[in-house]
C-alpha cells in the first residue's frame, strides 16, 4: 500500500475505507495491484469521490479478472460491460431483486469482483449490507464441514429451463479462494435451488439452514453511498443485498463484474468498449 493513502476497517467481518486514492488519475499497475491486495484482506473496498468514465471503469475492473457482458441484462451504451444499476422514484423493486447473492455465479468459472460507482444517491438509506462467507464457514461444525466439503451445487440464472444446459453451472458447495487460499461457502438463495444428484425437496433443509447462517449478524457489515463512491467487493468471500428502504427517491449507480480467468487464459475484453464473448452457459468446473 502507498503511504499516502489511509486504510480504515468498517467492521471486524469485514470492509475498509481507502483514502488518498484518485483513480481518476492513477490506474498505473502498481495502484491497482495494491487494490488487490487491500481487496484480498478487507474483501470490500470503499474508494469515495472517484470520477471514471466509462473506460477507466472497465480498466480497473480489468485488473481483477474479465469484464463480463451480461447475456440477459441490458448494457449502458457507453461500454458493453457495464450495467445501470437503477431504482426510480416509481420503482417499487430493487435491481436484481431482495436476495442475498454473489454475482454471476451461474457461470463457470464464476465471478470474481464487482465495481459498483454511484452517480445518484437517496438522501437517506439505499445502504448496501456484506456477509463474509470466510466466516460463515469457519463457524460450522466439524461434522458439517466434512459433509458440505464433498457437495457441489446447481447454480441457475431465475426463471430460465436448467435442464437445457445454458443457464446454469456446478460449483463446490464450499469453495477454496484462489488468491488468498481460504474456504468459503460458496452457494446463495438467488442462484442456488439444489445440490448435484440431489433433488431440490432434498436439498431444501441443508439450503435453507445455510442460507440463515451465511448472513448472521456478526458476520455482516453495512456500506453507506455518497455520490462519484466506488465500492468493490469479492464474490469468492462476500454475498451482499440492497437494502429497498429508500421509496420516492431514485437511486442510479453502474457495475462492471468480472469473471475469473483460468491459468493462462486472457478474454477479449478491453477499457475501449470492445467486447467479449461470455463464458459457455452450462460449463462445468
Amino acid at each position: 500500500m502507498r503511504s499516502d493513502w489511509t486504510v480504515t476497517p468498517i467492521a471486524p467481518a469485514g470492509g475498509a475505507i481507502i483514502g488518498g486514492v484518485d483513480l481518476g488519475v492513477d490506474r498505473s499497475p502498481p495502484t491497482l495491484d495494491a487494490l488487490h491486495d487491500l481487496l484480498t484482506e478487507h474483501l470490500v473496498l470503499v474508494l469515495r469521490d472517484q470520477t471514471l468514465d466509462a473506460a477507466a471503469h472497465v480498466e480497473v475492473g480489468s485488473r481483477f479478472g474479465e469484464p463480463y457482458v451480461h447475456p440477459f441484462l441490458e448494457a449502458v451504451p457507453e461500454h458493453p460491460a457495464i450495467l445501470q444499476v437503477l431504482k426510480t422514484e416509481e420503482d417499487e423493486a430493487t435491481f436484481g431483486g431482495e436476495f442475498w447473492h454473489a454475482d454471476i455465479t451461474f457461470e463457470s468459472p464464476p465471478s470474481s469482483v464487482s465495481l459498483l460507482h454511484s452517480f445518484e444517491i437517496p438522501p437517506l438509506g439505499g445502504d448496501t449490507l456484506f456477509a463474509n462467507q470466510f466466516l460463515a464457514y469457519d463457524t460450522l461444525s466439524s461434522g458439517l464441514r466434512r459433509m458440505l466439503d464433498g457437495l457441489e451445487a446447481v447454480h441457475a440464472y431465475p426463471d430460465l429451463d436448467v435442464e437445457i444446459g445454458r443457464t446454469a453451472a456446478v460449483h463446490p458447495v464450499v469453495r477454496t479462494h484462489p488468491v488468498s487460499g481460504r474456504r468459503a461457502l460458496f452457494v446463495n438463495p438467488a442462484f442456488v435451488s439444489r445440490f448435484v444428484d440431489m433433488t431440490e425437496a432434498e436439498s431444501t433443509p441443508i439450503l435453507r439452514m445455510l442460507f440463515e447462517h451465511q448472513t448472521r449478524e456478526e458476520f455482516r457489515f453495512r456500506v453507506r453511498w455518497q455520490p462519484r463512491q466506488l465500492t468493490i467487493w469479492d464474490n469468492r468471500a462476500v454475498q451482499h443485498y440492497a437494502l429497498n428502504d429508500y421509496a420516492g427517491h431514485r437511486r442510479r449507480l453502474q457495475r462492471v463484474t468480472v469473471m475469473e480467468i483460468p491459468d493462462g487464459v486472457r478474454g477479449s475484453a478491453s477499457a475501449d468498449g470492445g467486447t467479449r464473448t461470455p463464458t459457455p452457459f452450462g460449463a462445468r468446473t
